[in-house]
């Protein structure tokens, strides 16, 4: 890892990336093969204590509210950034969770 100071939490990064600080504290990005491929936002969600619900089916979600985001793997959304918001990507072929992530 080059980044100084590290993340909090890795599960964002794909194996074997490279993270590196983003010119914005609070801020770091994954590379793979020097192409980006990850940016992570920090917790402010709190997606570190759900990557629990990574692989489980999307019907095992809360019931949706305000902080909540759920689409589908190949769903266009907005590029907003909200930090406090919680972003679940789901396969929807299987409808199994892919990601919980703070953006």
């Amino acid at each position: 890892m080059e980044a100084d100071p590290p993340p909090p939490f890795t599960y964002w990064a794909p194996e074997g990336s490279v993270i590196r600080n983003h010119g914005n504290p609070g801020l770091w990005v994954a590379y793979v093969n020097g192409r980006q491929v990850k940016t992570y936002f920090g917790d402010d969600c709190g997606a570190s204590r759900r990557q629990g619900l990574v692989g489980a089916s999307v019907e095992r979600l809360p019931p949706e509210s305000a902080r909540w985001r759920v689409f589908a793997q190949d769903q266009p959304v907005t590029d907003d950034l909200r930090p406090g918001r919680t972003n679940v990507v789901y396969d929807p072929q299987t409808r199994l969770i892919l990601e919980v992530a703070c953006y």
